[in-house]
């Protein structure tokens, strides 16, 4: 196993993607989801105006990216992702703050995601940042063959979690 980085956080930046990033963030969402996310997709919603930031080092490297839209007085998260070599270092708890606080500014009353109900880590992060779980949606993830993850047909439950963005941590 690779020695893990450890990162100053007064050296790391997050601001809004620009194209010139998604060659970056989609090598990231290929190495980390099974049902990844395409370069068209990313452009696609940038160009729709979804809420789209991603966290940098001094060398202009992307570590973690993440995209949220805004629906009525709520904001959803779509995608939240950190670069494999740089888990378990904070980044992901660094981007979901900022998504709170951009959110608030925006006027939300709530965040809502949806995650995989296998990913452990994610929901612990999630539940350390005040979210509750207010729903399930069975068969929701298609699956690559795993026998591990125990899905019907090929696909995964995700759990619907939500913060009222009233709440500070």
């Amino acid at each position: 196993m690779p020695p893990v980085k450890s990162f100053n956080a007064m050296l790391l930046t997050i601001h809004a993607m620009i194209d010139a990033d998604i060659v970056q963030v989609a090598a990231i969402e290929a190495q980390q989801h099974s049902v990844p996310w395409s370069a068209t997709s990313f452009a696609d919603a940038l160009n729709q105006g979804w809420h789209c930031r991603v966290l940098k080092d001094t060398c202009d490297q992307v570590l973690g990216y993440c995209i949220s839209m805004t629906a009525g007085d709520d904001e959803e998260l779509l995608t939240l992702t950190v670069r494999p070599d740089s888990t378990g270092q904070g980044l992901g708890k660094q981007l979901m703050q900022e998504l709170l606080h951009q959110a608030r500014q925006r006027g939300a009353s709530n965040l809502f995601l949806e995650v995989r109900e296998s990913n452990q880590i994610a929901i612990h992060l999630y539940e350390q940042m005040g979210f509750k779980m207010t729903g399930m949606r069975k068969n929701y993830y298609p699956v690559p063959a795993n026998p591990v993850l125990k899905s019907l047909a090929g696909r995964e439950n995700a759990l619907v979690m939500c913060r009222a963005l009233a709440e500070h941590l």
